[in-house]
């Protein structure tokens, strides 16, 4: 086992994980009870609230007939409440939406959520992202504003510019809970996005819309299984793999494995047509080691690129736990990133996807334009970023 994972041999890290993941053997569950009854609490709830598996780890315990601690308790009630909140909110969106003829994806925990989990509180989530059909977006941010949703980004980066956000291929807003508490709500046109991906070779929203399906009463459509899972992959590598939220993040990808069923080849074409097989060897090995997810070990060799070992040797430098220090300088960012590319040219087409793409997105004028245009675009990529 490479050193990444050494901080499992804690116990308290170790019982945290087995209590988390989706699938356990049989018998199992005597020794977890066991297990629980022996750990110091207060440092099994420490690191359960550091990697906000708190909820999670609390809903296992109580599944098991285990009695958790006062604080502890309150916590889970408090999450449950909030994340069932947010799940119903998200399904009333989408009944909207449905109304005026637009059909909405919600992605990744939200999705999960909805789609395979019965208790909110085991999918903790700061938000509810969401995808609609590029024509379909002023509609539906309309549709948001006039049910009381205020357009607003969290970043100090982001300007409230409709027409900007728009090319950019995503809006946020937020409502306030009856418990004072802001819910964050994303609206996309791009079902996947970020550095990890050339522009050019994202996966069609068209697409993943077609082929997504809608749970038991409810409106909200769902991913399809090899669409989630490579969403919620290259989203994980958006994250870094060892920043917040921390471990809960890699649980998206052990969930979907065990409560649906993939068609493995297909999943690996499609990450092969992306791109992104050497991001995505990552996400599905983590939480192979992590959660036991059973992730066939000829996927993790058709994906595995040269330089595993070199990745997974920065990632052990960056450390899995605690996920809110600072885990990469600026230097080391980029030499993380740029190693999670397939190749160069995709480095490349990732900092200038071309002319059309870039007169489009950044209103290009001219040569020139586009020049400047690119060099903040690498600022950006590389994390140096300007306030709007």
């Amino acid at each position: 086992m490479h050193r990444l994972f050494d901080f499992t041999k804690k116990e308290e890290y170790r019982l945290m994980l087995d209590m988390a993941k989706e699938i356990h053997a049989a018998g199992e569950s005597e020794d977890i009870i066991r297990r629980f009854g022996e750990i110091d609490l207060e440092k099994l709830y420490a690191v359960c609230h550091e990697h906000e598996l708190d909820g999670v780890v609390g809903s296992y315990a109580l599944s098991l007939g285990i009695s958790l601690p006062e604080e502890w308790a309150a916590e889970y009630e408090r999450q449950q409440k909030h994340l069932t909140f947010l799940r119903e909110k998200a399904k009333e969106i989408c009944a909207l939406m449905d109304e005026n003829g637009i059909p909405m994806v919600i992605l990744k925990n939200g999705g999960i959520m909805i789609g395979l989990m019965e208790d909110a509180a085991k999918c903790p989530m700061e938000d509810i992202d969401s995808l609609v059909r590029k024509s379909d977006f002023y509609k539906a941010h309309a549709i948001l504003v006039a049910n009381g949703f205020e357009f607003k980004f969290r970043s100090e980066f982001e300007a409230e510019k409709l027409d900007e956000a728009y090319r950019d291929g995503a809006t946020e807003y937020y409502i306030v809970t009856p418990e004072g508490e802001k819910m964050w709500f994303e609206l996309a046109w791009r079902a996947v996005a970020g550095r990890w991906i050339r522009p050019d070779l994202e996966p069609d929203t068209d697409g993943f819309i077609r082929r997504s399906y809608t749970p038991e009463r409810t409106k909200a459509h769902v991913l399809s299984p090899e669409d989630n899972l490579l969403q919620v992959c290259i989203h994980t590598a958006k994250h870094s793999y060892v920043r917040a939220p921390g471990l809960r993040l890699h649980m998206d990808v052990d969930r979907i494995v065990a409560h649906t069923t993939i068609d493995w080849d297909l999943f690996v074409e499609k990450v092969r047509q992306a791109h992104v097989k050497t991001s995505t060897y990552l996400s599905l090995y983590i939480p192979s080691v992590l959660f036991g997810t059973p992730v066939p070990q000829t996927v993790l060799d058709a994906l595995r690129p040269r330089n595993a070992e070199h990745l997974m040797d920065l990632l052990a430098k960056a450390g899995l736990p605690h996920p809110m220090q600072r885990k990469f300088s600026k230097m080391q960012f980029l030499r993380f990133q740029t190693s999670l590319y397939d190749s160069k040219q995709d480095i490349f087409r990732v900092i200038y996807p071309g002319k059309e793409w870039m007169n489009e997105r950044y209103c290009c004028t001219g040569f020139f334009s586009r020049v400047w245009h690119t060099i903040c675009r690498l600022f950006d990529l590389v994390g140096i970023r300007k306030k709007k």
